[in-house]
């Protein structure tokens, strides 16, 4: 019998800060932003969908023409900007990989209502190319020397002199299609190049010039606690430290900036297990902009993953010279198709390297039943002749119905008459009056009641005494909205400790807040 082979990756284990992607069909959705439907409109909202299917286009890149500055477009293709771009009558410059480039006049877009903009796909299929396969033609090569060039080629194509780069950041966890805990940064990274260690390093720091814990999202403190195993965990998955806080967590599971140094299953150290560890499966072209950019498809080998796990991915080398543009790559459970972990990872072109474009890092976890949704306290009125009944977490208010509660006293049916909302955690039920006993009065004590409730659910979406374990996906994501080449970390910022959480960090001022801003998503993923 095969065993089962124990996945790990780097998280946090001191406080836990990160999905199911769906490209669904886009649909006319609405929101309310109060942003967008305020008096005077601050920035203008849009959605990237590919002309062929309607499906929304994740990550793709938004370049403004008079700066050269942009943002990265979220995972189900929204992006805003600010209205400043469309008063000064700017040019917006969208390219992804696979994707013709679209040029929009800010001008064009719609004030107050979310602007869909068409993205035409540009592949060129190259049919199935095995590991050590045949040449497509006389100037391809196979997939496995493909990766094993872009490999060898890394030191060429990615700077080795310190920059940095400027870009929002992002922690949140998805339950059921919803965001929580949403915590939002502007962050300047320094790097001293891909020659060092991008944690042990001491010049490899970062700076926080503008932070905040979004308030206009759901907060649940259940989904922060700290993985111990129990309470909360990963299933098969052991845990390593390495990686120090949120945004090192997300750093070390970057695998092409971390070529010479251990990754994630079953990547493991880039430069060495990459090529061992996979298969190459499929090779075929996509453009970006009008150059070659190779799409291989790869899987790692069985004996690798063992029966309970699957890991696959793809890879976007460039013709050119070699140069990695883009990395997916998943661990899944052979009987769950929700990732159990997922990184995808993109680089971009500037002068003569690639800079890092995203990195959006993403694990399932597993709040267990130690947390259980219950009546915190209840008292009655003997007045209003009504039960108010508080509960340990904020209610899901639509599962809310005066056919599950039930009352008795002295073993004798209360008729509930009507259950209405007070505030986030408590439910005021009324009991008819011709149903209570006359010898009930302000005297009577609570012990004498029965109570049962069924079928409510909190916000978390546990069910009432049911106690299920909940199933959340944990998020960490960074894009990049400037990269300055060749820059030196100056000395009077304000770093941000490896090993303390953000929220501890001090925060640097803007010295201008039109330069950067936070491409904040929608109020859940399903719009």
């Amino acid at each position: 019998m095969t065993k089962t082979k124990m996945v790990w990756f780097f998280i946090e284990i001191y406080k836990p800060m990160n999905l199911i992607k769906k490209f669904a069909i886009v649909s006319v959705f609405l929101f309310a932003s109060s942003l967008c439907y305020s008096q005077g409109v601050e920035e203008i909202f849009c959605k990237l969908v590919e002309t062929q299917t309607n499906y929304t286009v994740p990550y793709a890149t938004i370049q403004f023409k008079s700066s050269g500055k942009g943002i990265v477009a979220n995972v189900d293709g929204d992006f805003r900007i600010p209205y400043r771009y469309k008063a000064i009558k700017d040019t917006l410059i969208i390219s992804c990989l696979g994707y013709e480039t679209k040029i929009i006049e800010a001008t064009s877009l719609k004030d107050k209502s979310v602007n869909t903009i068409y993205l035409d796909p540009k592949i060129e299929a190259l049919g199935q190319v095995v590991v050590q396969g045949k040449k497509t033609s006389s100037s391809d090569l196979d997939a496995y020397t493909l990766v094993k060039k872009a490999i060898a080629s890394i030191t060429l194509n990615y700077p080795t002199k310190p920059y940095s780069s400027v870009g929002y950041y992002r922690d949140y966890q998805i339950v059921r299609g919803d965001y929580y805990n949403l915590n939002e940064a502007i962050i300047e990274s320094y790097d001293a190049g891909f020659q060092t260690d991008i944690m042990m390093n001491a010049y490899n720091e970062s700076a926080i010039l503008s932070y905040k814990e979004n308030k206009e999202f759901s907060r649940d403190s259940s989904l922060l606690i700290a993985y111990d195993g129990d309470s909360k965990y990963i299933k098969n998955t052991t845990l390593s430290g390495q990686g120090g806080n949120e945004l090192g967590i997300l750093n070390v599971h970057n695998p092409i900036r971390n070529f010479e140094h251990l990754s994630f299953s079953f990547v493991y150290v880039f430069k060495r297990k990459f090529l061992e560890n996979h298969e190459f499966e499929t090779l075929r072209k996509v453009y970006l902009n009008d150059d070659i950019i190779y799409e291989i498809s790869f899987k790692a080998k069985s004996g690798l993953v063992g029966s309970g796990h699957k890991a696959s991915g793809k890879i976007f080398i460039a013709k050119d010279n070699f140069a990695i543009h883009k990395l997916e790559y998943r661990v899944l459970e052979t009987n769950n198709v929700n990732p159990l972990f997922e990184v995808v990872i993109e680089y971009k072109p500037k002068g003569d390297f690639m800079y890092l474009n995203y990195i959006t890092f993403n694990n399932r976890f597993i709040v267990s039943n130690k947390f259980v949704f219950d009546v915190q306290s209840i008292d009655f009125n003997v007045y209003e002749q009504a039960f108010y009944m508080k509960f340990n977490n904020k209610l899901d208010t639509t599962t809310v119905d005066r056919k599950d509660f039930r009352f008795k006293y002295q073993k004798r049916k209360l008729l509930v008459k009507k259950a209405e909302i007070v505030d986030q955690q408590t439910v005021k039920i009324t009991i008819a009056d011709w149903s209570l006993p006359e010898t009930i009065d302000e005297t009577t004590n609570m012990s004498e009641f029965d109570y049962r409730v069924k079928n409510i659910y909190d916000v978390a979406n546990r069910r009432i005494l049911k106690s299920p374990k909940i199933e959340a996906y944990q998020f960490r994501e960074f894009f990049a909205q400037e990269v300055f080449e060749n820059k030196i970390k100056p000395k009077n910022l304000k770093f941000i400790m490896k090993y303390k959480p953000l929220s501890e960090a001090e925060v640097n001022s803007l010295q201008s807040n039109d330069d950067y801003w936070m491409n904040t998503p929608l109020k859940n993923t399903n719009n």
